[in-house]
């Protein structure tokens, strides 16, 4: 249940980042803000209920530091990258190809049993997302960038899932989410560093602008996260990425219910595509 609401809150936070995008906020700016506005918020929770959440080794940073960096802005700023030089459909389709670079590492690793039902269920929500996002239109706007940056944004990703057990390991959900977006949130500010403000542009905005961007970050990152982390503690990595391909289900049913977007057949199969699979992980059970 806990990936099932992590995927819900991601799918959601689709039609709040058009709401956002309305208000003339750029896309880059929603990716980064999020991470760096939930690590303070996170941070400051803890400090006030529970500092000890806080604490950690200090040979374990590297840990949290590749996890952020490389799991979530890494994942994050590839997969926007995507976007840009090709289309929104092909960057999700390129990154849902993680769950099946997951089941093939840990195969290979033999760090699970990968039955022949999961191997199924990979196959049954990676057909579902190239359906339901259109992989087969010819007018598909694709290009060479766009395939690369939608491998390294599928590879980041995977890297989250199969990692995060190793990092994890010893800490608390709190614990390894303050580090991880702590990390994640001091990539984007280096780069705004090294860019010479050209990326986050903070100052360009308004009062009301802060604060939604301040509610999305808790909608898209902190709380989906925090249910995430907590998953992953119980789930196998490939089980976990599995079930998170809901996530474009979650997306486009939410925006044909609150922005009256277009519902197609091929947007409906694709989906009951991946429901299957997860329905599937969920009655057989290894």
């Amino acid at each position: 249940m806990s990936i099932f609401a992590a995927a819900s809150f991601w799918g959601a936070s689709a039609t709040a980042a058009k709401f956002l995008f309305e208000h003339r906020i750029s896309p880059m700016l929603v990716v980064q803000s999020r991470v760096i506005i939930a690590a303070v918020v996170l941070v400051a929770f803890l400090l006030v209920l529970d500092r000890r959440h806080l604490q950690v080794a200090f040979r374990d940073l590297r840990d949290f530091a590749l996890l952020g960096v490389i799991g979530v802005a890494g994942s994050n700023y590839t997969y926007y990258m995507a976007i840009k030089v090709t289309s929104v459909g092909i960057a999700i389709l390129m990154q849902y190809t993680a769950p099946a670079l997951v089941a093939i590492y840990v195969f290979i690793t033999k760090q699970e049993k990968v039955s022949r039902t999961k191997a199924f269920a990979v196959v049954l929500s990676l057909a579902g997302s190239m359906i339901m996002l259109g992989a087969f239109d010819p007018k598909m706007h694709i290009t060479a960038l766009g395939i690369f940056f939608g491998i390294v944004s599928a590879l980041c990703f995977a890297f989250f899932n199969v990692y995060n057990k190793v990092a994890t390991k010893h800490y608390t959900v709190w614990t390894a989410l303050t580090w991880t977006l702590l990390f994640a949130g001091a990539f984007w500010l280096i780069l705004d560093v090294i860019f010479g403000a050209k990326t986050l542009k903070i100052g360009t905005i308004g009062s009301s602008e802060i604060w939604m961007l301040t509610g999305f970050s808790l909608s898209s990152i902190l709380i989906p996260y925090f249910f995430y982390f907590t998953g992953l503690k119980h789930l196998p990595a490939s089980t976990a990425i599995i079930v998170s391909t809901l996530e474009p289900v979650v997306a486009i049913v939410s925006s044909f219910l609150v922005l009256g977007e277009t519902l197609s057949f091929s947007q409906i199969a694709g989906g009951l595509f991946i429901v299957t699979a997860v329905i599937l992980l969920e009655v057989y059970k290894e």
